[in-house]
């Protein structure tokens, strides 16, 4: 039993509050261990009071975890021990909203399935439902249709359809507890939202208290705990609707928090260890406290607000590891190119190496830039990339480089035709032509919003099947032929990566990432102690990973397997090497001079009794 229960039965008196975390992915926030959504947060600074509340936070995959192990002790009888463990709460309130589903290192987001199957382990709790997906549906993989939440309606006893954090902070507020007391209020009160965005200020300082439960949490260095930050809310091209497809726009004018009050919940987050930020609950960075619409299609971006926060937070935060930002919009270079450049070269001073300014290319297709409704062209595209790429290439103390665009497509979008595919091909070839740089390129198939007809959703479905062999053969050769070898340029062999955070076994190795946005798998073939900061090497490039070694290196006590891991050596020279081991630099260009030039390249890195 975890020690918190023991805690919560002694304190019967007190409301007891299980806030599980399903995990929220959507265009503008990440929640996904290693990030912590705002909206968890949030809901956790409305239970703040500890003279009436005893709440605690748990990770899907943590009570996954509890699940297994009870199935593993008591396998006949696992279900009735886990409604013991857990039968001391009052209220279960679980979160969930993917809208992009992706591929998940740290977590993977709770499951339709599970959503059904969960609540049979809480008997006697008050049970509700929230987070984005009450509003968007349940998505859980690319090219299918998103599962509406009312399918879930009978099993919970509260479904949260507006802002979750303000209805039960009311309910706090005017000590409407037991909450199974009040439901019909609470089914009148299940579409507020938030009045201001001052609202959410209190509660999110307060709920800065949540991360000392979160699993990847630890007092040395923070852990590898990203804490996800809400600038503001909808989307600066809401009048023309935006992109037909997004779940942005639905959230109408764009509502920005003060300066003051992202301050004060980072200096709350700083204050009780967090050492790692992302500016990214936003559709465009760019666009925070942006100023008027000088031009009709986007807002002029105020690069003095957006230095003044930046600036702010280095101050508020000296010791702060990972302060990295997410989504952009290519047209504030078109538009702007004075302000956004200005921002760009703020962003690379204030910020941490490894950024990345998502880039919601999604197609470049003009068909489907049309029927989409799509931020811009592939020329309007490639500006932003030149100019992000001007500012940001600089490879930081980290080993990455400052600040580099990154790109998502979606394929399958309405509009698009067998040419479709092609002119991305062409676009990203053009791109590799200049010698530009892109940190990732994520392709992935369109989410169906469940808000779409029956009758269209079933249209996308079908051509989505239709063309599986096609996305198959395009998404290889793009991962071949501009992947690999954007990513050898960018992360070169021999190259020293900094502070990588070794997060899971995989085989006979380990698989470790920097704390940022999108950060690059690194391979290493050794099983490492997990949640440690190493400095490693790259030896090797996959398609989209790194295989690295820990440094500083020592050659002659490397593995088969580490040897083997060398670009270049292989299986054969790897047991060459074991059999003669050399010492000095001269012995291995003696026993492998096929490679020395390789071995010239990490020789600085090679520890001094080596030489």
């Amino acid at each position: 039993m975890h020690d918190f229960l023991y805690d919560i039965m002694s304190q019967r008196e007190r409301e007891r509050i299980l806030l599980l975390d399903g995990y929220i992915d959507s265009p503008g926030c990440l929640g996904v261990p290693p990030y912590l959504s705002p909206l968890a947060r949030y809901i956790f600074g409305a239970f703040c009071d500890e003279e009436e509340f005893v709440i605690q936070y748990l990770t899907v995959d943590q009570f996954r975890t509890d699940i297994r192990t009870q199935k593993k002790q008591y396998p006949t009888d696992f279900h009735s021990n886990i409604i013991a463990q857990y039968q001391n709460y009052d209220i279960i309130i679980f979160i969930t909203g993917v809208s992009v589903p992706g591929k998940y290192l740290g977590g993977m987001p709770i499951r339709f399935s599970e959503l059904r199957r969960f609540p049979r382990y809480f008997p006697d709790a008050f049970q509700i439902l929230c987070g984005p997906a009450t509003v968007y549906g349940i998505g859980e993989e690319g090219g299918k249709p998103s599962v509406p939440v009312e399918k879930l309606a009978p099993l919970y006893d509260a479904i949260l359809f507006g802002d979750p954090e303000i209805i039960l902070a009311n309910l706090v507020t005017h000590k409407k507890f037991p909450i199974r007391h009040y439901r019909d209020d609470l089914k009148e009160t299940a579409h507020d939202v938030r009045p201001d965005m001052e609202s959410i200020k209190n509660l999110a300082i307060q709920g800065a208290a949540i991360v000392t439960q979160h699993p990847n949490f630890s007092e040395e260095r923070g852990g590898n705990l990203i804490c996800e930050i809400e600038t503001f809310r909808g989307c600066p091209r809401y009048k023309s609707g935006g992109c037909a497809f997004c779940i942005e726009p639905s959230k109408g004018q764009p509502q920005h928090r003060t300066i003051s009050s992202i301050l004060g919940e980072i200096e709350a987050l700083y204050d009780r260890g967090v050492r790692h930020f992302r500016i990214g609950s936003q559709t465009d960075f760019y666009a925070y406290l942006h100023g008027n619409y000088d031009f009709p299609r986007y807002p002029r971006p105020n690069p003095e607000k957006i230095e003044t926060l930046l600036k702010g937070i280095r101050e508020l935060c000296p010791d702060i590891r990972t302060l990295h930002i997410d989504n952009v919009n290519a047209l504030n270079f078109v538009l702007y190119p004075e302000e956004a450049g200005r921002i760009t070269e703020v962003i690379t001073e204030y910020c941490t190496p490894g950024n990345i300014a998502a880039l919601g290319i999604e197609s470049v297709d003009p068909n489907v830039v049309q029927a989409n409704n799509l931020k811009g062209n592939a020329n309007e595209m490639l500006k932003a990339i030149e100019i992000i790429n001007h500012y940001g290439n600089e490879i930081g103390k980290n080993g990455c480089p400052k600040f580099l665009p990154g790109l998502n497509f979606i394929m399958g979008l309405p509009g698009e035709t067998k040419d479709s595919l092609d002119l991305n091909l062409a676009f990203l070839n053009e791109i590799l032509t200049r010698n530009l740089q892109l940190r990732r390129i994520n392709l992935r198939k369109f989410l169906v919003p469940s808000s779409f007809s029956a009758q269209r959703a079933r249209k996308i479905t079908k051509h989505l099947r239709k063309n599986v062999s096609r996305y198959f053969q395009w998404k290889k050769h793009v991962r071949t032929e501009i992947d690999l070898p954007m990513l050898k340029k960018i992360f070169p062999f021999g190259r020293i990566l900094k502070d990588v955070y070794a997060e899971k076994h995989d085989g006979k190795g380990t698989l470790l990432r920097q704390v940022g946005t999108y950060p690059i798998t690194c391979f290493v073939p050794k099983v490492l102690q997990l949640s440690c900061y190493y400095d490693l090497v790259i030896v090797n490039h996959g398609f989209r990973s790194l295989t690295c070694l820990v440094t500083p290196l020592q050659l002659t006590r490397l593995t088969q397997k580490e040897l083997e891991a060398i670009d270049g050596i292989g299986k054969k020279r790897a047991m060459k090497i074991q059999r003669f081991r050399p010492h000095t630099l001269q012995d291995w260009k003696d026993v492998v001079p096929e490679i020395w030039e390789k071995i010239l390249v990490i020789q600085p890195i090679i520890a001094e009794n080596e030489n």
